[in-house]
């Protein structure tokens, strides 16, 4: 009787030691997709072309919560403008679909104004949460001046983190998120 109790004491142990083990070390799996394209928008004042780095797709695999982004999307907008019209847009993040936890996706957008024309969207330098479920999320609104003299460039990084949070984060295990960006020529 003694001795059976002792196993099964021993054996809840075990069990116990193995389902910690379990979570401590929980794959994580989620996926980031959508769509984007390069795109022409033709305004009043000229023409401005989008260009997303590394094709039209936002994809990650095998996401784990990590120090590092886990998607870095790069992209352009260049204006040329030949009339004495200022060629404003905006820039918004689409997300479709989020069954992360709020905050547990986080978002920086750097912003360069490689062509040293107009004004370009600010900097987002603090980690941003986006919320569980779609949104859409405004990065900004930048605008070439008038009479460019040519292709003016501006240049940015959208970077979305997972972050280990030193906790246990089993609850956004297996968990998705797609979306893409969305640039608009504004009035």
């Amino acid at each position: 009787m003694k001795k059976n109790s002792i196993i099964n004491i021993l054996f809840g142990v075990m069990l116990l030691l193995l389902v910690t083990i379990g979570v401590s070390f929980a794959y994580f799996t989620a996926g980031i997709s959508g769509s984007e394209g390069a795109t022409t928008i033709t305004v009043s004042g000229g023409t401005m072309t989008i260009t997303y780095a590394g094709g039209s797709a936002i994809t990650a695999s095998n996401i784990h919560p990590q120090s590092a982004a886990i998607v870095t999307k790069n992209f352009t907008i260049t204006g040329n403008n030949t009339a004495a019209i200022v060629m404003k847009y905006k820039v918004t993040l689409i997300v479709q679909t989020n069954t992360f936890s709020s905050g547990a996706l986080e978002y920086q957008l750097a912003s360069t104004n490689t062509g040293s024309n107009g004004t370009i969207m600010t900097a987002i330098t603090t980690n941003t949460d986006i919320v569980n479920g779609a949104s859409n999320i405004l990065l900004g609104n930048g605008q070439f001046t008038a009479a460019t003299g040519g292709n003016k460039v501006h240049t940015y990084s959208l970077t979305i983190y997972f972050l280990d949070t030193g906790t246990d984060q089993n609850i956004n295990q297996g968990k998705s998120l797609t979306g893409y960006l969305k640039t608009e020529a504004v009035q």
